[in-house]
């Protein structure tokens, strides 16, 4: 999983939306790709955040590598999964 951290997340609801579906569409692109979630955070709507769930490690520190060649002022981190508990 890459857990994404960005500041700038625009502040106009239709703008933020724009902003997130952009992301998910160049995101879904990568390699291994197989479910994503873009948000603004509850506390401070100028900060959004990203969990993104790709199929490998090594997928996942692909995505990371794009990102951070690409876009600045985003804070990634990879979480191996270690534990998934389906809804009951």
């Amino acid at each position: 999983m890459v857990i994404g951290e960005q500041h700038g997340t625009p502040a106009d609801p239709d703008e933020r939306a724009a902003q997130f579906a952009h992301m998910a569409e160049v995101t879904r692109q990568s390699p291994g790709f197989v479910r994503g979630w873009w948000g603004a955070d509850d506390d401070d709507q100028s900060l959004g955040h990203a969990l993104v769930i790709l199929d490998s490690l090594e997928n996942a520190r692909g995505l990371r590598r794009m990102v951070e060649e690409n876009v600045t002022g985003v804070r990634l981190r990879i979480m191996e999964i270690g534990v998934a508990v389906p809804a009951s």
